[in-house]
């Protein structure tokens, strides 16, 4: 039987760290679990806070969110009470708490990135694309163009919103993800929240 999918929640403690930390976030986990690499069923989300000058991200109290199979939780584990280390930047990770996906009828992602998907008109194509190889029938809706820089190269991506998802395609978006690179923060989606209310990136 296959390990339902999950939400691992850090609490993290630190400064400011740069605004385009996905590369460098991936980095610093596998110097803690130098096996995450081949660990191609976890996602990390990019670290959440507020934007200071458009360049560092101020973390405050904040969390560091892994999507990953239930059973990898003891893979996982020796990341709490660890420091990782970014940019010159300490940032001090606690105990986790364990969270299941919740269904949502709108999700978004903050960055989802296609091979040669460089414009929003390729951009849409790939995702309705890939959302048909889902049997997702959701609605997208394209958001900000993003350029994340990734060893040394410039990826293109768009952050991406699908409405009008049922509770089982809902699921099955969160858990299989959308296009690529999700070790850095790419293609992982939750449920979508009030525009009006959000002060993070």
């Amino acid at each position: 039987m296959t390990s339902p999918v999950i939400d691992l929640l850090f609490p993290v403690r630190g400064g400011a760290v740069p605004l385009d930390h996905g590369y460098l976030l991936f980095s610093a986990l596998c110097r803690r679990l130098p096996g995450l690499h081949e660990r191609h069923d976890i996602g990390v989300f990019n670290l959440r806070g507020t934007s200071t000058d458009g360049q560092f991200l101020r973390l405050g109290r904040g969390k560091l969110r892994l999507r990953c199979p239930a059973d990898s939780l003891a893979f996982l584990l020796p990341l709490a009470r660890s420091a990782l280390v970014l940019a010159g930047q300490e940032v001090h990770l606690g105990r986790p708490e364990v969270h299941s996906l919740a269904e949502a009828p709108s999700l978004s992602a903050r960055l989802v990135t296609f091979k040669n998907a460089l414009d929003a008109t390729t951009f849409q194509s790939s995702t309705r694309r890939f959302l048909t190889e889902q049997r997702c029938e959701g609605q997208p809706a394209l958001g900000r163009r993003r350029i994340v820089s990734i060893a040394g190269s410039k990826v293109v991506g768009f952050a991406l919103t699908v409405r009008g998802l049922t509770p089982e395609d809902s699921l099955r978006l969160q858990t299989q993800g959308l296009g690529g690179r999700r070790h850095l923060g790419c293609g992982l989606f939750l449920p979508t929240r009030d525009e009006s209310t959000r002060d993070d990136v």
